[in-house]
């Protein structure tokens, strides 16, 4: 299946020499707060707006993936310094298949790895109080992994002509090179998206967009500086 390119995107560079490229955390959640700041309404409102509409029994499933396209695409346009507007966020449906589909294999890919999980926290429950501690850490330990191996095939599918396949291939081959230091970027960029719990659940319309926002700018200044360059073609 081949779909419509996305617009151009910089151009990836050489990979690293060697070893795990370095993540500068500090760096991608200052340039995220920057850009959130300067344009709170474009991205609260928009993400509110991708809320409430995935809110719809069954249409979030079909919706999310050209919403969540438009979405990422509205905070690449900001980071490259363009302009933008909330109804840009509806840009995605231009490229419908290609984002269902790529959030159709992210729902797969989590099923996969969750229900063996599952089991397996079924047969240590059967432990006494050990066994459901050790279940629950191996749950957590086993989805911050997967979040960390598929963190970027969002931002590579929606700001690339790769396709969906190909977006979990490249975005899991990244994790395997740089293991820990995606693992901190997923478990920190996870933190701060479910902070805004905390405030009564009002305050995820603000910690929601700039996790996402922090994951865009770390895809410009993490994933493209370190891949190969066929990464993004």
């Amino acid at each position: 299946m081949t779909y419509a390119q996305s617009p151009s995107q910089p151009n990836a560079g050489p990979p690293p020499p060697s070893g795990a490229a370095n993540v500068n955390l500090g760096a991608y959640i200052s340039r995220a707060w920057q850009l959130i700041t300067a344009d709170l309404a474009l991205f609260v409102v928009g993400y509110l707006i991708v809320f409430l509409i995935l809110c719809v029994p069954l249409v979030n499933l079909i919706l999310a993936g050209p919403l969540l396209f438009g979405f990422v695409r509205v905070i690449q346009k900001r980071y490259q310094g363009q302009p933008a507007e909330i109804g840009d966020i509806f840009q995605g449906f231009q490229d419908f298949s290609k984002g269902l589909v790529t959030i159709l294999l992210l729902f797969v890919c989590g099923i996969v790895v969750y229900i063996p999980l599952f089991i397996v926290g079924l047969i240590l429950r059967i432990i006494p109080i050990l066994g459901p501690i050790v279940a629950g850490l191996l749950m957590f330990a086993a989805m911050l992994c997967l979040w960390a191996a598929l963190f970027f095939v969002f931002k590579i599918a929606a700001l690339s002509p790769v396709q969906p396949v190909d977006a979990i291939k490249q975005s899991i081959r990244f994790f395997l090179a740089n293991i820990r230091p995606m693992i901190l970027l997923a478990l920190v960029t996870g933190i701060i998206a479910m902070a805004g719990v905390v405030a009564c659940g009002v305050g995820i319309f603000f910690t929601m967009p700039l996790a996402l926002i922090i994951a865009v700018v770390a895809y410009n200044e993490y994933f493209l500086p370190h891949a190969p360059p066929e990464a993004i073609r």
